[in-house]
Formats: structure tokens, C-alpha cells, sequence
């Protein structure tokens, strides 16, 4: 019995020892958690981290908002890594105790030529090394550089865009991404497009205020976007206060050629629980043509606070009102002296963000308006179109004392979803409400006034494969008014094939795009023009691949990137019959546009940077639009889009004094007098702009600004001339905080 007893005794204490030994094992290990952040602050997920430490190598990924977590640690030292393009990550040293969570928050710092975040790829922020997408971002300081008039000044540079301006500051402007209608660009300002519905944008009242970054997005965009995004993507972005306490103050004053005078001033801070950023801008300009005076103001307001550790509310408005005199083509013939424009844009949006450890939820409530009004009072006789030896027919002015009303608005509506899962991959879901609306036509007669509802649900999954390679997918359905229902995918590949300061990068991309009609072309009801309710949309499929290398340990930066856009079932007015004359809209052209895009930029000392941008388009007609216009026939190159263009900047700093230079080269380009002159061709041109500025006080500045300093004559649209030697200098106050008392 005895025997028995020490035999169970013992079979029981060894029972006890293993299971107390998990529980031992368990209490030697620890975990961590953290968000990895880009140095502008945002969350960058999808990034891979490499954990080494206590005998043991891990990769994380990071997921929405850049949150991470490892369990199950060894207790001992650890290190934390990433092998990110443009980026370095420093303070990563830390320690794991056993039945201990350590809490970090690294903050990637940038290299010499350091990485961009941006969010329109993907609706969510993203570097872009990670992106099979070709995007260039404009920074704050890249913005401040550059020192633009007008919002079509940040896109000259750009590769793959090609602009042309009606002539000086508040004309007509418009950009052309890859080979595009100026229309299938979808323009966002904080995520809330501004298009008009259809597309129509003009660049020429678009200022640049209160602008924290541009992005531009390159090929179809569809699938996260819906209409409008068959070309690409351009969005602007707020400036956000920074969350200091105290009040900054920022602001400017400036004179120069052609009676242009500009006042800015601006302040951000944080009372009361509230994050403000808050900028005014008054703008005018005589231009150089009679009848072409500018005048614009123009407010932006951004307000966010905090609703807990992991919500919070932010309020964006902005809104301008312009007026202009619009002279005509005055290089073919005597300008109009009385004809001119008055345009009001409004926007308005209201984001509620909540996350929690698994999902990041995003609600957004939008409105955006376009009010224009164009006015011919008078009748400025007849004319006769004359240029060197070519003479037009005559032709006559179209008074129209009551004017033509284009008045337009779109209230929008939006839900997103964002999560990782099975830790590699992160799903974004959301769904977009729009209804659109106008009041359209000229004021003698009753106006039209249409309605639109359309509705579209997306997904979208960035996996990482490995450690190298990145892949996106994703698609969208979309049910509009116009034309029912349609589905566009997209596909996106960033594979690394060398990390580190030399790293290298093989992108490439492929989408399909769509764009609703114009309210007119839908509903359109005029004597001479009826809209067609059975149009359908406007398609694009683009493909595109390209590398990036970095070179000179990262003080180097080369991209070359080849690129195919096909443009299908283009809208275009047709005539029915000419006794009645009567004319409607058909789904009819076709055309594509194929190139290349080469990128440099260079830092190869400190205080000094040089970029270098080529262009190389091919662009025809495949389908003609319009059999009446030899300029649309099939094999013609497309209007106003340069076959190459480039652009070269130099910018230096030493001690107080910065200055840069930019020297743009546009080639010939199919254009039309549209007068029977018969001209098809616009010369190229080649234009020198220069800037130079010193500090000289604390966040003050003296600058002069000069565009065009060769005083080149040349026309970005044909009859338009353009501006001649303009030279601007004043005062900026960069920023200066307040000190409280």
C-alpha cells in the first residue's frame, strides 16, 4: 500500500511540473505593438519590417494606419528594420520582458532624395515605392519652390501632362494627362471631386491656397474613382495645422508686370479641443491683352479634433469667387471688349474616422458647386481672321445681353472600410453616393435643369508577396443614371529587385476607366440639339511598366516608365440633318495614345538638387468624332497634346539666399484656328522661369519670381498669346508662431 502510495505521490508531482512548465515557458516571453509613421506623420502600411533579436528574425507588415504587433516574443534585445526606398528608420532599439507588451512608435526619417506617401492610388496612404502605379507628389516645400500663380502651374512639370492656357492668369486652362481629354481626369480636393458632373474642369481659377501636397495619379482610375478617372487622377490637399498649441501665422505680398498684385494670409493652431488651419487670397491682374483683367478671392478653412485615442472629426471648406473679361483669339483678330465671365466654386466636406485594433472605418459627407455665368452685352461688329498670309472668312460677334448660365452641383456620400488580414494582405471595401444636378443654358430662355443618382461599390486588396513584391487588386461596379451599370478592374504590381540607398524597382499597372456624359449630352433640350439618354460611357484601357532606380547611394533617381491609353466610345455632336437643322450626341471616336516618361533627379551636393523630365507621346485618332473637321480626321495627331516636351530645374541654397531655374521645352502640336485659315500646326516653345529668395528675419522672406525671362512669344492654344516677360517680388511670411503668455 505503501509502494502505491509513493508511486501515485510521485506520478502526480510530475503532472504538476509539466503542466507548470507552459506556464513558465509562457512567462519568458513577451510581445510588442506599435504604428511605424512616415515623417509628415501619416500611418504607412503595407511596409515591411524585419524584427531581429534574441536569436530569432521576423518580417512584419505593417497594416491600416501603420499599425503592427508580434506575440510570442523571447525576452531579451530587439532591433527593428525596414528596408524602405527614400526612407530610414531610426530609434528601433528595444527591450522585451517577459508577460510585457512593448509599446513603440518609430518614425521613418528621409534620405537625401527621401520617398513620397500618397493616398489617391489607393484611397489610403501609401509609399510609393509600394505602388505598381506611376505617381508624382508634390510636397509643401516643393509647392513653396515653385511658387505658382495659378494650380496649373504645379502641373508643368509633370511627366505625362500636357497643358494649354487660352491665355494669361484665369483663361481657360487645361490639362491633359497621357493623351486625354482635358475631361477624363477626375480633380479631388480632400478626396471630394470638383469636376463638374461629366469632367469638365477649368484650371484657370483653380489658385493654389492653403495646399499641403498635390498628387497626380497616372492611368485608369476607375475602379476606386468611377467616372471622370479614365486618364488619371489629380488631387489637392489641405493644409492641416501641425497640433502645436500656439497660433502660426503664414502669409505673403506681391506686385509685378501686367498690374498683378496678390495678398495671402494664413494661421493655424489648436483652443479648445480644435486643430485649425484658416488662409484668405486676394488676386488681380491686368494680363496683357485689352479686356483681360483678373480678379479673384478665394478662403479655405480646415478644422479636425479629436473624438478619442482612435477617432476623430474633420470639417474642410473652400470656396472662391472670379471674374475675368475673355478678348477672343486677339493674335487672328481686334479682341472683344466687352465679353467676360463670373464664376463661384464652393466646397465643403465632413470626414468621421474610427479605428479600432482590426478595422479602420471612414464615413465622408461632400458637396461641391460650380456657379458660371458668361456675358457678351454688346455687338463688336464684324471680322475678318487674319494670320501672316492666311485670312479666314468673316465672321461676326454673338451679343447675348442675358448670358449663358452653366451652374452645377454634386453632394456626395461615402463609406470605407480598411483591414488587414492574414497579415499580408489589406482589404479596402467602400461604398460612393452622388447626386448630380445643374441649371444649364442661356437666361432668355427657360433653363434645364437635370438630375443625376448614381451609386458605386469598390474593393480593392494590397498583398505583399515576400519581402520584395507588392500587388494590388481591385474592381469596382458602378450604377449611374446615364448610362446603367458598368465594372472596371485594376491591377498593380511594385516588385523590388534590390532594397537599400541603391535600391531598385520594377513597376507596372493595368486598368480599364469610365466617365459619365455631360448633363447636356444626356438632357440636353435646345432647338438645334437634343441629348441622348442612351449614350453610352466613355471608356479607357491603360497599361503601362516602368523602373526606378536609385543610384549614388539615394542622392540619384531615375524612372523611366512606357505607357498605352486606348480612349473608346468619345461623345461627340452629331448632325442629324441640316433642313431643320438638327444635331444630338453619339458615342463615335476612338483614339490612343502611347509614350514614354523618363524622370531624373539628382541631390549631388548639400544645398543643391537638379531634375530633369522628358515626355514622349503618340497620340492619333482612330475613330473620328467628327467627319466635318479635317483636325479630327483618322491618323491626325491629337489637338494641342505636344509630341515631346521637357522640363529642366536647377535649385541651390547657401546660407540665407535659394534660387532656381526651369527651363520647359514644348514641341510642335496639332492645334486649329477654327476661323477657315487653315492652320493645324502650333509652333513649340521654350521657356525660362526664375526664382530667388532670402531669409531675412525670422520666417520672413524677400523674393522675386520671373516667368518667361527670355520674353519668348509663343501661343499654348492658337489665336491666345501668351504672357511675355512677367516679373513678380514681394515679402513671405513663412511661419511665425505666437508665444503664449
Amino acid at each position: 500500500m505503501r509502494r502505491l502510495r509513493f508511486v501515485a505521490s510521485v506520478g502526480l508531482s510530475l503532472a504538476l511540473v509539466a503542466l507548470c512548465q507552459p506556464c513558465a515557458a509562457e512567462q519568458e516571453r513577451g510581445s510588442l505593438s506599435g504604428v511605424l509613421r512616415a515623417p509628415s506623420g501619416a500611418g504607412l502600411p503595407q511596409v515591411v519590417l524585419k524584427l531581429s533579436g534574441a536569436g530569432e528574425t521576423r518580417a512584419l507588415v505593417t497594416g491600416p494606419e501603420g499599425r503592427f504587433r508580434a506575440s510570442d516574443l523571447p525576452v531579451g534585445r530587439y532591433a527593428l528594420s525596414a528596408t524602405l526606398p527614400g526612407f530610414t528608420l531610426a530609434h528601433t532599439e528595444f527591450e522585451v520582458t517577459a508577460g510585457q507588451e512593448a509599446q513603440m512608435a518609430p518614425v521613418l526619417a528621409p534620405a537625401t532624395l527621401h520617398e513620397q506617401v500618397a493616398v489617391s492610388a489607393t484611397r489610403g496612404d501609401a509609399a510609393l515605392s509600394t505602388l505598381g502605379t506611376a505617381v508624382t507628389v508634390l510636397d509643401r516645400e516643393r509647392i513653396e519652390a515653385i511658387q505658382p500663380v495659378t494650380a496649373l502651374d504645379l502641373l508643368r512639370e509633370t511627366p505625362g501632362v500636357a497643358i494649354a492656357r487660352s491665355g494669361g492668369v484665369g483663361l481657360q486652362a487645361s490639362a491633359f494627362v497621357r493623351g486625354g481629354e482635358p475631361r477624363f481626369t477626375r480633380v479631388l480636393v480632400d478626396g471630394i471631386p470638383i469636376n463638374q458632373p461629366g469632367g469638365d474642369i477649368n484650371y484657370g481659377t483653380l489658385l493654389p491656397l492653403e495646399l499641403d501636397r498635390v498628387e497626380i495619379v497616372r492611368g485608369a482610375a476607375s475602379s476606386l474613382y468611377a467616372s471622370d478617372a479614365l486618364g488619371g487622377v489629380v488631387q489637392f490637399l489641405t493644409r492641416r495645422a501641425d497640433g502645436a498649441t500656439a497660433p502660426d501665422f503664414h502669409g505673403s505680398l506681391e506686385g509685378g508686370s501686367f498690374g498683378t498684385w496678390n495678398v495671402t494670409g494664413g494661421t493655424s493652431g489648436r483652443a479648445h479641443g480644435w486643430e485649425w488651419n484658416a488662409g484668405v487670397l486676394r488676386q488681380a491682374t491686368d494680363n496683357q491683352e485689352p479686356n483681360s483683367r483678373f480678379t479673384e478671392t478665394a478662403g479655405a478653412l480646415s478644422l479636425r479634433r479629436a473624438l478619442g485615442a482612435r477617432s476623430e472629426l474633420r470639417l474642410v471648406l473652400r470656396g472662391d469667387t472670379s471674374e475675368g473679361g475673355t478678348p477672343g483669339q486677339t493674335e487672328f483678330y481686334r479682341p472683344d471688349l466687352d465679353a467676360r465671365y463670373q464664376q463661384g466654386d464652393l466646397m465643403a466636406m465632413a470626414l468621421l474616422r474610427a479605428t479600432n485594433e482590426h478595422v479602420s472605418h471612414e464615413w465622408r459627407l461632400g458637396v461641391s458647386s460650380t456657379h458660371q455665368l458668361s456675358l457678351n452685352p454688346q455687338d463688336s461688329g464684324p471680322y475678318t481672321p487674319r494670320w501672316g498670309d492666311h485670312t479666314g472668312s468673316a465672321g461676326g460677334d454673338w451679343p447675348d445681353a442675358a448670358g449663358f448660365q452653366n451652374d452645377t452641383w454634386r453632394l456626395t456620400a461615402g463609406y470605407q472600410a480598411e483591414a488587414q488580414v492574414a497579415r499580408r494582405h489589406l482589404l479596402t471595401a467602400g461604398v460612393d453616393l452622388e447626386r448630380e444636378a445643374g441649371s444649364l443654358g442661356e437666361r432668355s430662355a427657360a433653363l434645364l435643369a437635370p438630375e443625376r443618382f448614381n451609386a458605386g461599390a469598390y474593393v480593392q486588396d494590397r498583398l505583399v508577396v515576400g519581402e520584395r513584391a507588392f500587388l494590388t487588386l481591385g474592381g469596382r461596379l458602378e450604377r449611374n443614371d446615364s448610362y446603367g451599370w458598368a465594372a472596371v478592374p485594376r491591377a498593380a504590381l511594385a516588385l523590388r529587385l534590390r532594397s537599400g540607398a541603391d535600391a531598385t524597382t520594377l513597376r507596372a499597372s493595368a486598368g480599364a476607366g469610365i466617365k459619365e456624359p455631360r448633363l447636356l449630352e444626356s438632357y440636353g433640350v435646345s432647338l438645334f440639339t437634343k441629348g441622348n439618354p442612351a449614350l453610352k460611357p466613355e471608356r479607357s484601357r491603360t497599361f503601362d511598366c516602368g523602373i526606378e532606380q536609385r543610384l549614388a547611394s539615394g542622392r540619384v533617381r531615375a524612372e523611366a516608365t512606357l505607357f498605352h491609353h486606348t480612349y473608346l466610345d468619345q461623345i461627340a455632336y452629331f448632325i442629324e440633318s441640316y433642313d431643320p437643322f438638327l444635331g444630338t450626341y453619339e458615342n463615335l471616336g476612338k483614339t490612343r495614345a502611347r509614350g514614354a516618361e523618363l524622370s531624373l533627379e539628382a541631390a549631388p551636393l548639400h544645398g543643391l538638387r537638379m531634375s530633369a523630365d522628358y515626355t514622349y507621346l503618340d497620340g492619333r485618332v482612330v475613330v473620328s468624332a467628327d467627319q466635318t473637321t479635317p483636325i479630327y480626321a483618322v491618323g491626325r495627331p491629337l489637338l494641342r497634346r505636344p509630341k515631346h516636351q521637357a522640363s529642366f530645374r536647377a535649385e541651390g541654397e547657401v546660407g540665407r539666399l535659394s534660387a532656381s531655374a526651369t527651363m520647359f521645352l514644348v514641341g510642335r502640336r496639332a492645334d486649329s484656328d477654327f476661323l477657315g485659315m487653315g492652320l493645324d500646326r502650333n509652333a513649340g516653345y521654350a521657356r525660362l522661369d526664375a526664382r530667388l529668395r532670402t531669409r531675412v528675419a525670422r520666417g520672413l522672406e524677400v523674393f522675386v519670381a520671373c516667368e518667361n525671362l527670355l520674353d519668348r512669344r509663343y501661343m499654348e492654344v492658337l489665336g491666345y498669346p501668351a504672357l511675355g516677360r512677367s516679373v513678380r517680388a514681394g515679402l513671405r511670411l513663412r511661419s511665425i508662431r505666437a508665444v503664449r503668455p
